[in-house]
Order: C-alpha cells, then structure tokens, then sequence
C-alpha cells in the first residue's frame, strides 16, 4: 500500500474521479488536489504556492499530476530540493487547446522536470523525448462503477437508444464531427447526440437541433445509452496520430456497447476490426458500415459481447495505474 497524492480536476466526476477511486480501491491511501479550482478560485501563482505545501506536508510515495496546466517547472524543482519519491505526469489529450503538446512551450518546461510523463498520443513519445521529457505511451480505461453493464427495461430502451448514439460534444474544434454526423443525419438514420452544444448560442444547425437530446450523458448515463443503442460513434479528433483513440471507446465497449469509430493510426495493434469493434475512414465508408451492422444484429451483438469481454480484462483503470505503480517501483 502506498500513499498517493492525486493532483488531478475532481468536480466533473469523471476522469479525475476514476482514477482516484481506482487507487483506493487497489488499496492504496490517496490525497488529492484539484489544481484547476484552486487556480481559478486563487490564482496561478498561488495554485503553485498551495501545491509545494502540500508535498512538503503529505510527503507521498508517489505523485500523479493530471495534465497539470499551470504548474510551472520551478515549481517541481522547488519540490525536489525536499522530495525525493516519484512525480509523474498524464494528460489524456493530443492538444493543448489546439497545439500539439510538444509546442507548448511552459507546458513542456513543466513536464521535463517530472520523473515520467504518460500521453495517450504514442506519436508525442519520439516528439518529446527529443526535448528531453521522459515520456511513455498510456491509454486510459474504463472505471467499472461508472461503466458496467446496465440492466434496462423498455422505456428506457425506447428513451435513451437509438439506431445511432454520438455521446460527445458537436461544435467544437472537432470539426470533423460535424462533417459525419450531419452526412448520418442527411442519409435519414434514427441519430441521437449527447454532449455539450458548442456553437454560438443561436447557431446551431436545424439538424443538431433535431438530433440533440438536451443533455450529456455520463458515468451510468453513458452506460445506459451504449446499452439501449445498436452502435455507438466514436469521432477521433486526431486519427493520424499513433494510438491516439477517445477514453470513449472504454467507456462504451466496458458496459457492452457496439463501437463503430474512425480509423485510428495503429488501432490494429489493440482491437481486432470486426471482432471487437469497427471503423471508418471516410463518410462514405461510415455509411456503408452502419448499414452492414444495422441489417446483422447477430454478428453485431457477438461482436460487442467479445469487446467487452477484453476491456473489462485488459483496459481499466486498473490496470494502468498498476503500470504507474510498477514504473515507480512502489
């Protein structure tokens, strides 16, 4: 057992509080410290100050930065004139508000004074390495509280599924997502879109209008849409780059949705297409997909049983941070 300080955003109760949970329930005792509300309930500066108290106060085994924006490197130096255990980072996002990490230039200041820093983009790995961060390639996973199978009746069936679901937002830097949803919506399938709205308020199109059910949908939420829906989208904003695939696609396979997403670099090295899951390149071939996987639901269904099957064995949450652990020899 070791003590573990998670320096992670908690109140959106999802990614932060997964990974904490996970922690406990892997027997470890953890702390945490929501750097993002600190920094904009205190500041920037202080959000610092706060987190080098905190270290010299709980002198954890190990720490785990979540992103971390805004965490300077002098402030990790100032923790290791003291602290000697490990520190690692993780972000779960190719870009940094549309810029590959790699050029973020504080940010990857920061992340070169860490012991390990994890990206879930295995092309950054080469890209920061040459900058001197000790980086390593680490997917996400699915949390099995927020993310098992949902027993449903028909009215929630007939509610919240669909032919299609898209649990995702529509309108922001993602414009690809357009692009497909809109040809799903134009080809006249029974679509049904969950997520944040990101358009100018009033901008919308008549289509998401049309297709948006007024909400996002989350933790047992996400469970029950993936559940009553026959296939579930997963749009990748960044499919040229390595292993670069959406946490969606554990939070939809884990509680036995079938998954149809975009070609992702190097996809092949994990899941088997058409075993697992499905994908896409292009609209066109997205089309003459769902048509298959509507008109099979046998075929469809075996799939989905099988990709459960190995999220549930090999990509939880679980087993990524006992891969932290190992890298910290705890």
């Amino acid at each position: 057992m070791a003590n573990i300080f998670l320096v992670s955003p908690i109140q959106d109760q999802q990614s932060g509080h997964y990974i904490h949970d996970s922690f406990v329930r892997m027997g470890h005792k953890v702390a945490f410290f929501d750097w993002r509300k600190v920094a904009q309930d205190m500041g920037v500066k202080k959000m610092n100050e706060e987190l080098i108290s905190a270290m010299k106060e709980l002198k954890p085994d190990l720490t785990v930065i979540i992103k971390g924006l805004g965490i300077t490197g002098e402030t990790i130096k100032k923790i290791k004139e003291t602290h000697t255990k490990p520190i690692v980072g993780w972000v779960f996002d190719v870009t940094l508000g549309g810029t590959y990490v790699k050029d973020v230039e504080p940010y990857v200041d920061f992340i070169k004074e860490l012991d390990m820093f994890y990206t879930m983009d295995n092309d950054a790995v080469p890209e920061l390495k040459d900058l001197g961060v000790n980086a390593k390639w680490l997917t996400e996973g699915c949390f099995l509280p927020a993310h098992s199978e949902q027993v449903l009746n028909s009215v929630q069936t007939k509610r919240y599924g669909s032919d299609i679901v898209f649990l995702g937002s529509v309108g922001s830097i993602h414009k690809n997502r357009t692009q497909f949803l809109k040809r799903i919506w134009e080809e006249g399938f029974n679509l049904k879109i969950y997520g944040e709205i990101a358009y100018p308020e009033g901008k919308e199109p008549d289509w998401v209008k049309e297709c948006h059910t007024g909400f996002s949908a989350i933790n047992n939420m996400h469970s029950v849409c993936c559940g009553s829906s026959k296939i579930i989208l997963g749009i990748d904003g960044w499919p040229d780059r390595s292993k670069s695939w959406s946490a969606r696609m554990y939070r939809t396979m884990a509680p036995g949705g079938f998954y149809l997403t975009t070609h992702t670099k190097d996809i092949e090295e994990h899941f088997e297409l058409g075993e697992h899951l499905d994908t896409f390149k292009d609209e066109d071939e997205l089309i003459e997909k769902i048509i298959y996987w509507l008109n099979d639901d046998e075929k469809r269904e075996r799939v989905s049983k099988a990709g459960q099957d190995l999220v549930l064995r090999d990509y939880k949450f679980e087993n990524r941070l006992q891969e932290i652990v190992n890298d910290a020899k705890l």
